[in-house]
């Protein structure tokens, strides 16, 4: 049972790959969703930026990220939400989502062990 926890990634993401082989050996069930292969909407991303914060949720360090950077301190969320559904790649996961926690964003190994399988 997932507990309807959610594990959001990108397959192709060496890092989501890593994340989701730490979950396995610690026995934490999720539902996976490629983002990228099921693009999130827009209430969706909206959801958790509310949940995270929309400066976690979205991927500074991203190279996609680049002409955000300059306005870091000006641009609007909707407009950095707008970006979002535009390239996913600025997106930061992986994301863990779950009915009885604030998301984790991003592969925190001390943050999974907290998750109860």
């Amino acid at each position: 049972m997932t507990k309807n926890r959610r594990f959001y990634s990108w397959r192709k993401c060496s890092t989501c790959r890593d994340a989701q082989t730490a979950l396995d050996q610690a026995g934490i069930a999720v539902d996976e969703r490629d983002f990228f292969a099921d693009p999130l909407s827009r209430a969706e991303i909206e959801e958790l930026a509310a949940a995270a914060g929309i400066d976690n949720l979205f991927s500074w360090r991203s190279p996609s990220a680049k002409p955000y950077r300059e306005r870091r301190d000006s641009i609007t969320p909707d407009e950095l939400i707008d970006a979002m559904l535009e390239e996913p790649r600025l997106i930061r996961r992986p994301i863990i989502t779950s009915p009885d926690a604030q998301p984790i964003i991003g592969f925190d190994r001390n943050a999974y062990s907290q998750i109860n399988p």
